[in-house]
């Protein structure tokens, strides 16, 4: 923001930094107490705190651990952050990574034998964004090593080089698997945008550690991801017809989507932006700020509840929006329309932030047992039971929006 900033709004600033940072501290303890323990970490923690021993430890648990330990470290160095990245990072070493096929396995049971050892590429692209994170703590070489093979892996077998983009999942071995669906609740379309979002934060993450490593050959190969991956977004995902960004693809990128997603839109327009600014090629970013701007505006006028929350989903079939309000969601709007506020100096875009939070504070964090709920209070019913720790909640999405915006803050007092 390039405008001067009142003695109010700063002051407002510093409050709400203040209230991040004492959150940050609140998941910082729940997850080094409660998650971790002298045998490794629990792979699942029921909604009401009961941990389940046996759970089957999962990649994605796993690599957000290992990425929001790392990043949480860098931004605040203290030795319990750091000890717990370096012991995820062992984990993932020791128990995940196939030495024989390459890249990480999905699933393994309590005590680290193999469960599924599919390939999902979106699994692929978390233990490169760990794998990196960690490196620029710890200046492993071993572990930027293994983002580069697995990196390498991608390339090799999910680019279609056909049509472009990335196939979706594979075999132990790289081949052919009849179910590539990430959950049950997706759709088997041979490419998403859910899985290219991610890809594009790790190999966003990537290139910022190859440049701190000084590997220009490396560097350059990841750049040239990137800006194809960022050509993808333009070409296949964003639907400039209603602003939103498809989410289900055929392999020659027909639309097959049942529903747009609020959720998806708002944080890739702030992860679009950070690709754009680390690769800091002013053309690119001339060139895509107008896709940025479209899905952070159309977010604003149709993902805000009446209380100022972030709606999830729009249901094509119904034409109607889904009025449960999920804990990622709340976190990525929070960083998505503070960027959104960055870029355009509109006070809309920070009330819009300092909304999102206060119903975060009400709804979300769970004061009795720790962490955040999966839905929001109001929005839960008798016979739900979301678990607070498991295979797809860690600390990654309310974990990083405090960084993020901490970071950001600091970034407009300088």
């Amino acid at each position: 923001m390039n405008n001067l900033m009142s003695e109010q709004l700063l002051s407002d600033i510093q409050r709400f930094k203040k209230e991040l940072l004492s959150e940050f501290s609140a998941i910082n303890n729940y997850w080094l107490s409660t998650v971790l323990n002298d045998q490794g970490f629990l792979g699942e923690i029921s909604a009401v705190g009961e941990a389940k021993a046996d759970a089957d430890k999962g990649i994605i648990l796993t690599t957000r651990m290992l990425w929001y330990f790392s990043e949480a470290a860098l931004y605040a160095p203290e030795p319990s952050l750091v000890a717990a990245a370096h012991k995820m990072y062992d984990f993932i070493a020791q128990h995940f990574i196939d030495q024989e096929h390459g890249g990480v396995f999905w699933s393994l049971d309590a005590n680290g034998d193999v469960v599924n050892g599919r390939k999902q590429t979106y699994a692929q692209a978390f233990a490169v964004y760990a794998l990196s994170a960690y490196y620029r703590l710890s200046r492993n070489m071993v572990a930027l090593t293994s983002a580069r093979s697995i990196y390498g892996f991608i390339e090799k077998h999910a680019y279609d080089s056909v049509h472009g983009g990335y196939f979706e999942a594979f075999d132990r071995d790289w081949g052919a698997l009849d179910d590539i669906r990430l959950s049950e609740k997706d759709l088997p379309s041979a490419k998403t945008m859910n899985t290219h979002l991610h890809m594009l934060e790790a190999f966003t993450g990537l290139l910022q550690a190859e440049r701190v490593a000084a590997n220009v050959a490396a560097a350059t190969n990841v750049e040239n991801s990137l800006k194809r991956l960022l050509e993808t977004y333009e070409n296949n995902f964003i639907d400039y017809s209603n602003g939103h960004l498809k989410m289900f693809l055929s392999r020659d990128w027909t639309d097959e989507s049942i529903e747009l997603s609020y959720g998806h839109d708002i944080e890739s327009s702030w992860l679009v932006w950070e690709a754009l600014e680390v690769l800091a090629v002013p053309a690119l970013t001339k060139r895509y700020q107008s896709q940025v701007e479209t899905l952070f505006s159309t977010c604003f006028k149709e993902g805000i509840a009446k209380d100022g929350s972030a709606l999830e989903v729009f249901d094509l079939e119904s034409g109607k929006a889904i009025h449960e309000r999920i804990w990622w969601v709340q976190a990525e709007a929070m960083v998505g329309y503070f960027n959104a506020w960055q870029m355009t100096a509109d006070d809309k875009y920070w009330q819009a932030v300092l909304a999102v939070w206060h119903f975060i504070k009400e709804q979300v964090i769970d004061s009795a047992h720790g962490e955040w709920h999966w839905v929001a209070q109001c929005d839960q019913q008798a016979q739900q039971s979301f678990y607070k720790v498991g295979f797809w909640k860690g600390p990654y999405h309310n974990g990083r929006s405090l960084i993020e915006l901490c970071r950001r803050i600091e970034s407009l007092n300088k």
